[in-house]
């Protein structure tokens, strides 16, 4: 007779998502399955599915996971500022990268999986990340209010964003070192754009 192997989990569905994003992290999505990450997690094979009924139901598990704690902390960076202020914008942009270099697997699960939209324009899109939205309204209104050409608005939300986005690629690269502060440097080229 084996020995009936227990466990407890507070929050069973939490630890199966942070399984999943590091498997993917790791070794890539192919690897991914319901049972590498009930092994990670040092549960039986069938727990998985007390939360998720497929390999595909964890992904959106996982993308829902990262995209409302990315939101939570860029919406508290915003908290005590001006509006569309130049302050804003500096202070998403670091609060954007600080979040990745925390959560270096969210960044590459996010931003090399095709499992989110990103739209790049100056009209709202529905099925737009939702994270980007908060930074493109932020962006287009800091720019309105400066009364930057109509022209030349698209391309300063681009660079903008490619700037937040690149900076916080490169503080992600575990091959990519650098002895400075990336959370200064983002401020910095934010502030001389």
């Amino acid at each position: 007779m084996g020995v009936e192997k227990k466990y407890h989990h507070e929050n069973l569905k939490q630890e199966l998502i942070e399984a999943g994003i590091a498997i993917i992290g790791e070794e890539g999505e192919r690897q991914l399955s319901l049972r590498k990450v009930a092994a990670r997690c040092n549960v039986s094979q069938a727990a998985p599915y007390t939360h998720f009924q497929s390999k595909e139901d964890l992904i959106g598990g996982i993308q829902n996971y990262i995209t409302d704690q990315f939101l939570t902390i860029l919406h508290a960076s915003q908290e005590g500022v001006e509006p569309y202020s130049d302050e804003a914008i500096f202070r998403l942009g670091e609060a954007y990268m600080q979040f990745f270099i925390e959560h270096p697997y969210y960044f590459r699960f996010m931003f090399q999986t095709p499992y989110m939209k990103i739209h790049i324009s100056l009209e709202q899109s529905d099925d737009n990340f939702p994270p980007y939205e908060i930074l493109r309204k932020l962006v287009l209104g800091n720019l309105e209010r400066r009364k930057v050409p109509k022209e030349s608005i698209l391309h300063m939300l681009i660079n903008i964003w490619a700037t937040v986005q690149g900076i916080t690629m490169l503080a992600t690269q575990e091959n990519v070192l650098y002895e400075g502060n990336w959370k200064e440097e983002v401020g910095n080229i934010l502030r001389n754009q």
